[in-house]
């Protein structure tokens, strides 16, 4: 005998059908969501770019909800899933489709190794520019190269798109400098728009960046690197392969450490 997991009558969420959803994934620490405004944004342009029905009564709840976990639980690590809603079986569209929103939360994680050892990945991304940048619940990918990562020993990997475009780490976006000048690849393809990447950009942490599309073989002079995202935040590449590499912090982005930030 077996039990109905699922009522056809009833529907389902579309984001446990399809990965029709996104997430976005924030730390806080004594009471305060750090870095808001920039969740705030991605979660209201994801939404709009998917054509999902996510009305202000709506994300003035999700946001209630962040702000009294946050004062509750005071320090650690939030989950914000949204997903288009419950459908029965089929791709198309609902009509009339609510939102559904998830919260959960983590607590810090424990302080990343400083001496981060990268590798090139062999499995590419996908390139598909309508969803290039947004983080929705279609993470396979990344499931996968973190599988590859685990068997290959390493702390991370630089990962390409099918075409041979540097795109971003496993674990975050990326920033190289060479000589006196930073850079960080474009994400018009494919990637995710990370919140600490665009905070970098947008409050000019880093001097004269440039937003590029390089290959693999263009990072054989660099003089050093910077893996980001909003939880672990800034983690210096040490070594890329056997080629050694400055792992100094630039102190503007002292800050964003591992250490400080989550």
């Amino acid at each position: 005998m077996f039990d109905t997991l699922y009522d056809a009558n009833a529907g389902l969420d579309r984001g446990i059908q399809f990965g029709d959803g996104h997430f976005t994934t924030l730390v806080f620490k004594h009471g305060q969501p750090q870095l808001w405004s920039y969740h705030k944004r991605r979660l209201l342009v994801t939404s709009e770019r998917l054509g999902m029905r996510l009305g202000d009564a709506c994300f003035n709840d999700i946001a209630q909800a962040v702000f009294k976990t946050c004062e509750k639980q005071q320090n650690g690590v939030m989950k914000v899933i949204v997903t288009r809603g419950n459908s029965q079986q089929g791709y198309r569209l609902p009509e009339q489709a609510s939102p559904n929103w998830y919260l959960t939360t983590s607590p810090l994680p424990s302080r990343f190794n400083s001496s981060c050892h990268v590798g090139f990945a062999d499995m590419q991304l996908g390139e598909q520019p309508l969803l290039a940048g947004l983080k929705t619940l279609n993470r396979l990918e990344q499931v996968m190269l973190h599988k590859e990562r685990a068997e290959r020993g390493f702390d991370d990997l630089i990962v390409c798109s099918s075409m041979g475009y540097v795109i971003e780490a496993i674990q975050g976006n990326l920033f190289w400098r060479r000589h006196d000048r930073w850079f960080t690849p474009k994400l018009e393809r494919c990637g995710i728009a990370g919140i600490l990447r665009q905070a970098i950009l947008d409050q000019g942490l880093l001097p004269s960046v440039s937003i590029v599309e390089e290959e693999l073989t263009d990072l054989t002079d660099i003089n050093a690197m910077l893996i980001v995202n909003s939880v672990r935040g800034v983690i210096p590449v040490s070594q890329i392969h056997d080629k050694v590499i400055d792992n100094t912090i630039p102190a503007d982005l002292k800050a964003f450490t591992d250490e400080t930030c989550a």
